[in-house]
């Protein structure tokens, strides 16, 4: 059975002890909590005894300064332990930006982008 990244990312981030109630998706919900991250695949590559995943994870908040410090203070050294996990051999950090969501209504946004070095069997 191939590995979900996706989902071991979120459910990765979702039992995170210092989470503070922190909440990832892999859609933003159409309840939009004050402050959650999105999981998304947005490219990598598969071969046939690993998978090379990127992955955005998008960090939602009420205000930029907000987004920005649950992003680096919080998500990104959680997204750095992935590699603890088995399946996963390696993480790299490919970026960390502030995007927006233009909305409407238009809301706060940092984006951390990883690649995943995992193993698939």
């Amino acid at each position: 059975m191939a590995l979900n990244l996706e989902k071991t990312v979120k459910d990765w981030i979702d039992a995170d002890p210092n989470g503070d109630g922190l909440t990832a998706y892999l859609e933003v919900p159409a309840d939009r909590p004050q402050r959650f991250v999105t999981i998304e695949r947005v490219g990598g590559r598969e071969l046939e005894y690993s998978s090379r995943p990127t992955i955005a994870v998008q960090v939602w908040a009420e205000t930029r300064w907000q987004a920005a410090q649950l992003a680096t203070g919080q998500v990104l050294p959680r997204l750095l332990d992935l590699d603890l996990l088995d399946s996963i051999a390696a993480v790299t950090v490919e970026s960390v930006i502030d995007f927006p969501d233009p909305g409407p209504p238009p809301q706060p946004r940092y984006q951390i982008t990883i690649q995943l070095d995992a193993a698939t069997q």
